[in-house]
């Protein structure tokens, strides 16, 4: 019976390590703003997302200015637009930019995840980054340059998309149930693996096996964050190319790739102790 109960005790906590791993990521990455925009900053200095953003931007601006003024003017404006475009995105400035379009943008993940609702959604069923200061700064750019009426210029709504609410609905059960129990499922998970370890008979072969449990269950894990990954790219809204949408989801799961890397070394240290102290006690 005792054995029977280590087990049963060792198998609850090896299954809870890559789920509280999870759990303490979304916690410390997705939930609170400061986390979640350490994690995407770099993303400002990302070649692939620079050149979404340009694209979306010209684009945006083409066809704002194709409303107000004649094809030829519209035409001759275009290299223009790109390279005031291009100039902003490589300021410096333009991370503040970039960290402050992506606060909105954690505003709207976070209200879809916790109750469905979210600031300024206005009923779109895509999440996006919106650019609306870095289309002031191309038109800057452009009186600067001496480009006639550019301080006449509209301006445009230009956004650059990420995702689905409908896919951030669906991972609204999930979020809520690793948001609420994130922080007791480590303790959980540690309480039971040390409660098994100290029941079982062979302790070095119980802990053995309980590495082994924790690197499989870490390898499921690995595998639905690859799997998530592709379902990610193969639902992408319309105006974000693949290697920036690729980009995007690389940068923000960063952080838990590392977390379960982390904790597999753990789990293998383990694993060549609790080998050693079971072939110790055999001798």
């Amino acid at each position: 019976m005792r054995s029977l109960l280590a087990g049963v005790l060792l198998l609850l906590g090896a299954l809870l390590v890559p789920v509280s791993t999870a759990g303490w990521w979304l916690r410390e990455t997705i939930v609170p703003v400061d986390g979640y925009l350490e994690a995407v900053t770099p993303l400002a200095g990302n070649d692939e997302v620079r050149t979404a953003v340009v694209d979306e931007v010209v684009e945006q601006t083409e066809a704002t200015v194709g409303d107000q003024l004649p094809g030829v003017v519209a035409e001759q404006l275009r290299p223009l637009v790109r390279a005031a475009t291009a100039r902003v995105v490589e300021d410096p400035a333009f991370v503040s930019g970039w960290q402050a379009a992506n606060r909105d943008l954690h505003a709207q993940v976070v209200g879809l995840l916790s109750d469905g609702s979210a600031p300024d959604r206005s009923g779109a069923d895509v999440v996006e980054i919106r650019l609306d200061t870095l289309t002031d700064g191309v038109r800057d750019e452009l009186v600067d340059s001496g480009v006639p009426f550019a301080d006449q210029l509209p301006a445009t709504d230009a956004t650059l998309p990420l995702g689905s609410t409908a896919d951030l609905e669906q991972a609204r059960g999930a979020y809520s149930l690793l948001e609420r129990w994130g922080p007791v499922l480590p303790v959980a998970a540690v309480a039971l693996l040390v409660a098994g370890l100290a029941l079982a008979r062979r302790r070095g072969a119980a802990l053995a096996g309980t590495a082994v449990l924790t690197l499989v269950g870490l390898g499921v894990a690995g595998a639905a964050l690859v799997l998530g990954r592709v379902a990610y790219l193969e639902r992408l809204p319309s105006g974000i190319p693949r290697p920036a949408a690729s980009a995007v989801f690389d940068t923000v799961t960063a952080g838990l790739r590392q977390d379960l890397l982390v904790v597999a070394v753990v789990a293998l240290v383990a694993l060549v102790v609790g080998l050693l102290t079971s072939r110790l006690g055999r001798r």
